[in-house]
């Protein structure tokens, strides 16, 4: 299912080239041109993301981030804020605004595309595991106990990368550390 992506700008071309940026296959997008119709529209669209322009006709983008981030039902949908070149920064009525990035235009639009991606993706990571996931669905008992081998190798391996990774950063500490101790000698 593609990720519904509301673009707010009052420049079609900026439209037009967000439109372009971001796969069809992935991203449904809706462009709006003024910030009234995005707080009327909203609703019915429940968006993944919002690229928000801060100077929009009607309502501007400060109006309706504080607008958006007041409702629990968007509080937690991410939040791109687009600043102009020309365009000045309010930075009192931005401070309001729990926004996720601000992208000043000329931007590059495939790495806008995957700053959207990642921030989508990020904000659908559980922020806590369920304690047994997967073990309640298998039935067969043999089943389970390869399933917890499995994990558990999984996680030795895991582990020891880490001890690895761990002791070479002290190794160079340490042969940090004696080297400048020589070199004060």
């Amino acid at each position: 299912m593609a990720y519904r992506l509301i673009v707010a700008d009052d420049s079609p071309s900026i439209q037009r080239v967000i439109k372009m940026a971001f796969p069809e296959t992935e991203f449904e997008i809706f462009s709006f041109a003024d910030g009234r119709e995005v707080m009327k529209s909203i609703s019915e669209i429940k968006p993944d993301a919002i690229l928000l322009n801060l100077s929009l006709p009607h309502k501007d983008g400060y109006e309706v981030g504080s607008y958006l981030k007041s409702k629990e039902q968007f509080s937690q949908t991410p939040l791109i804020l687009l600043k102009g070149a020309f365009e000045p920064l309010d930075k009192e009525r931005i401070a309001s605004i729990d926004y996720d990035k601000l992208i000043h235009e000329p931007f590059d639009s495939e790495g806008l595309v995957q700053m959207v991606r990642s921030i989508i993706e990020g904000r659908k990571i559980p922020l806590t595991l369920p304690e047994e996931p997967i073990l309640d669905e298998i039935s067969d008992p043999e089943v389970k106990v390869e399933f917890d081998e499995k994990v558990k190798d999984l996680v030795r391996e895991e582990i020891l990368g880490v001890e690895r990774e761990l002791e070479k950063r002290i190794k160079a500490r340490i042969l940090a550390e004696i080297k400048e101790h020589l070199k004060n000698k």
